[in-house]
């Protein structure tokens, strides 16, 4: 079934459908140029109405090809009949003109057009094994042939042989390229179901639902570059009721990125309970370093004291952190650092902080700065603090919303990055 159905759609092709119409015109162009042949000069036999007829109905379905949806179906169908009844014209020529050379010369054209017109190997044997036959039988009964007897059926069986080689080398390449696509297609299936896990195993990477905790509210956001990104937010409950925030986005994209990302939560729920923040930081890329050549990673990582609402933070090749202060608005926290996950031994200090009630901090990737619009400019860190202060009014979601939306129409909507924001309420 599938075979039969690969073969129906072969049929319609445009490469079939390409080759039929050539097939078409170059019949057409002989017979028509028979018409204007001189035959009583020759003292052939070889009624004109009937070339009329045939180069008409020929012309006719040439046309049909461009306009007629039933004649693109039935297209094999049509150019059988076509090639029965050159056929036939041609033999009939032939026996009556004595082999004449003009009328032979159209026969092997007939014989080796089908070989590249046809996908069915049953209806090509049972054309070539009807005409060869009828081609033999009317040279060997032919008087006074004008061809020589030998040379006619090398004429008639060598094309005929041509043709039937010429198919059989069509239909082991449409089997091969059937076998290709259906390996494509199961190519395509394994990577699309390993994309939706990537995809699953990113939004658990990416946490949105945050822990009820004492003096704080923390919100979200992602937008994946991709079906799946490089970029983690996660958290951890320490064992001396301190809160750990894992802040990083990996180089690069797509599911070697997400791996990256999943491994380096991972080691952060493991070294998350490390005296300072920094410490983490390095006991992370200590693990990752080997098992990761090829990606580096730009992270932060929080402690946060949700009794004296004292937080202490290392930054490690990330971007700035913003302090959002309720009376004069946003600034640049203190604080830097190297890449983890690098060939270069990281360089991390700790940094501490006590924030008053009512301020924000915000952490964001790269993603979020690194939009251009039509003329070629980067938002950057001078319209994020534009955008913070337009919206300074909002809360939660609906901040972070607001902050990616003027960065969206900023672009155009034109990102190369995955975009992750995290956002820490002081209350």
């Amino acid at each position: 079934m599938m075979k039969t159905s690969f073969q129906e759609r072969f049929k319609l092709d445009d490469e079939v459908m390409k080759i039929s119409r050539i097939c078409l015109m170059v019949f057409f162009s002989f017979i028509g140029f028979g018409v204007f042949a001189p035959i009583d000069e020759l003292g052939l036999y070889d009624p004109k109405w009937i070339r009329l007829f045939h180069a008409s109905i020929t012309l006719v379905f040439f046309i049909a090809t461009y306009f007629s949806d039933w004649v693109r179906k039935q297209i094999q169908t049509i150019m059988l009949i076509f090639f029965y009844t050159m056929s036939a014209h041609s033999l009939i020529l032939l026996y009556w003109n004595s082999l004449y050379i003009g009328y032979l010369v159209g026969m092997i054209l007939v014989l080796s057009c089908i070989g590249v017109s046809f996908v069915d190997r049953r209806s090509l044997v049972s054309y070539l094994g009807t005409v060869t036959s009828a081609g033999i039988l009317i040279g060997l009964y032919t008087k006074e042939p004008q061809v020589d007897l030998p040379l006619y059926l090398s004429s008639i069986i060598t094309p005929a042989l041509v043709s039937y080689l010429t198919l059989n080398i069509r239909l082991s390449s449409v089997e091969k390229l059937r076998i290709s696509e259906s390996q494509l297609k199961g190519f395509q299936d394994r990577m699309l179901n390993e994309l939706d896990m990537a995809n699953e195993t990113q939004s658990n990477l990416v946490t949105t639902q945050w822990p009820k905790t004492k003096g704080f509210r923390l919100h979200s956001f992602f937008r994946s570059f991709g079906q799946v990104g490089g970029d983690a937010i996660s958290y951890l409950e320490r064992e001396d009721g301190k809160l750990a925030l894992f802040f990083a986005d990996v180089s690069g994209h797509g599911i070697a990125s997400a791996m990256v990302s999943a491994m380096a939560v991972l080691a952060f729920k493991i070294h998350g309970n490390q005296t300072e923040p920094s410490d983490c930081l390095k006991s992370i890329h200590a693990d990752l370093q080997e098992l990761v050549p090829n990606n580096h990673i730009s992270a932060c990582v929080l402690f946060v004291d949700t009794n004296t609402k004292e937080i202490k933070y290392s930054v490690a090749g990330h971007p700035p952190l913003i302090q959002i202060q309720k009376d004069s608005g946003p600034k640049f926290m203190e604080g830097m650092g190297t890449l983890i996950v690098s060939y270069l031994k990281p360089n991390l200090k700790d940094y501490t902080i006590i924030p008053n009630s009512g301020d924000r901090i915000l952490l964001y990737s790269d993603g979020i700065l690194e939009v251009f619009d039509e003329a070629g400019e980067m938002y950057g860190d001078e319209h994020l603090f534009t955008s913070i202060k337009n919206h300074s009014d909002k809360k939660g979601e609906e901040f972070l919303n607001a902050l990616y939306e003027d960065s969206m129409s900023f672009s155009a909507k034109r990102i190369s990055d995955d975009m992750s924001m995290l956002l820490l309420e002081i209350l």
